[in-house]
């Protein structure tokens, strides 16, 4: 029994680390584009850049929602030819989905930036379309298991970026379309590569995309609206902070936040390889709750190590990084690293409930917590400015953890009892 249990974990072990190994490049390419960016470009210009990461996450939790987390989640329910035509039509729907960021994007960007130069505009669409289509690839990838093409993928566009910011710190570039234009064409080139290796001539009929959208739509549309609330409580402060302070406090708020967003890449790396795992066993509820419970130990673990590193080190990190620039912030270095603490815990149990297709769950809650980071949110920033901004993402972010929690358990406990 021992000897097969160790085999088992062998063959998974590989595919562990390639996933890991590919977020370690993303985490520190993430954390180069914050330091080099915000010490080469002015604030008002690094500020524009936050805004810009927000709309673009923004985006790609809409294309999640609909595409790739159905895909993950519907994938094993599929065989042979019909998972071959699966896997066509959700590359179909991205073509569509980006067709509706180009006609949309037009009045996000008129209504969230100052610059209405047609160059700005152009660069900006790019760059959401681009980043959009190379994280499709990925998350269909991650999917399918596929970790070692990820890996490759992953590679390819964390080399080519940071070779990109080494270039724009050594000549202290401020041009921000060098950087959009490159990092965007760098996107694209890899979506191209991929696409065109999985072209197909399969002709899916139109009842098979009715079909296939249905199933979609079945998980989709709890995670679209749970998108849409998640982005609007976690993603409305640099919103709020730029209609009640300055654009000074969102670049601190985006260079605090990239510091404790570090392990971000890591936990969407452990995320996306173990929500198959918990599908494979979504039949067994006592199979997933001994997983949660073995992974919520690991996710602690990493909380704890988390906080530690933001109370001793966080400011000196800033200094290293970032400079005089953004020198002495005080007693708010500490707080991203809580409110990051306080997500990473309970992320386990949020992947068991998306396994087992109670996708539900996350948009219910998310209502109450989206009104407490609007309401909350707008009275503590104008009354502490951006300390209040990590007031309430504390605040926020523990009601929506421990009611997950406490729904959990009522969904879980009854399965365990039956049998």
């Amino acid at each position: 029994m021992l000897k097969k249990y160790n085999l088992k974990n062998n063959k998974e072990i590989p595919k562990l680390f390639s996933v890991l190994v590919d977020q370690a490049f993303m985490s520190v390419t993430t954390l180069l584009t914050t330091v080099v960016l915000a010490r080469t470009y002015s604030r008002d210009s690094y500020a524009d850049l936050v805004l810009l990461f927000s709309i673009t996450l923004f985006v790609l939790g809409f294309q999640s929602a609909i595409i790739s987390k159905p895909y993950a989640i519907n994938l094993n329910d599929f065989k042979g030819s019909f998972a071959q035509d699966y896997h066509g039509f959700n590359l179909y729907l991205k073509l569509v989905f980006t067709v509706c960021i180009i006609v949309i994007f037009p009045i996000l960007y008129y209504f969230s930036f100052d610059n209405l130069d047609s160059l700005v505009f152009f660069l900006f669409l790019l760059y959401v379309v681009a980043h959009s289509f190379y994280f499709f690839v990925r998350e269909t990838l991650l999917s399918e298991r596929k970790t070692k093409q990820n890996l490759i993928y992953g590679l390819v566009c964390s080399l080519s970026i940071i070779s990109l910011l080494l270039v724009i710190l050594i000549r202290e570039s401020q041009n921000l379309s060098f950087f959009l234009g490159v990092t965007s064409s760098v996107y694209i080139g890899i979506a191209l590569i991929y696409f065109f290796k999985n072209r197909t001539n399969t002709k899916i009929l139109k009842q098979q995309y009715i079909d296939f959208w249905l199933v979609n739509w079945k998980i989709g549309k709890w995670l679209l609206g749970s998108n849409f609330l998640f982005h609007l409580s976690s993603n409305i402060y640099p919103w709020l902070l730029l209609y009640i302070t300055t654009k000074d406090d969102i670049a601190i708020f985006g260079v605090l936040m990239s510091v404790a967003n570090l392990v971000n890449p890591i936990l969407t790396a452990l995320s996306s390889y173990l929500l198959p795992l918990f599908v494979k066993m979504n039949d067994d509820y006592s199979r997933i709750n001994r997983g949660v419970k073995k992974w919520v130990l690991l996710f602690g673990f990493m909380a704890v190590i988390l906080v530690i590193i933001g109370f001793f080190f966080g400011q000196y990190i800033i200094d290293l990084l970032f400079g005089e620039k953004y020198k002495n912030l005080g007693v708010l270095v500490i707080y991203p690293f809580i409110v990051q603490a306080i997500n990473v815990v309970f992320q386990p149990i949020k992947i068991a409930l998306n396994s087992i297709k109670r996708t539900d769950v996350n948009f219910w809650i998310l209502i109450p917590r989206s009104m407490i980071s609007v309401i909350l949110g707008y009275f503590l920033i104008s009354k502490f400015a951006i300390l209040g901004v990590f007031y309430t993402m504390m605040i926020e972010n523990l009601f929506y953890q421990l009611t997950y929690f406490v729904l959990y358990k009522r969904i879980i406990n009854p399965k365990l009892v039956h049998g």
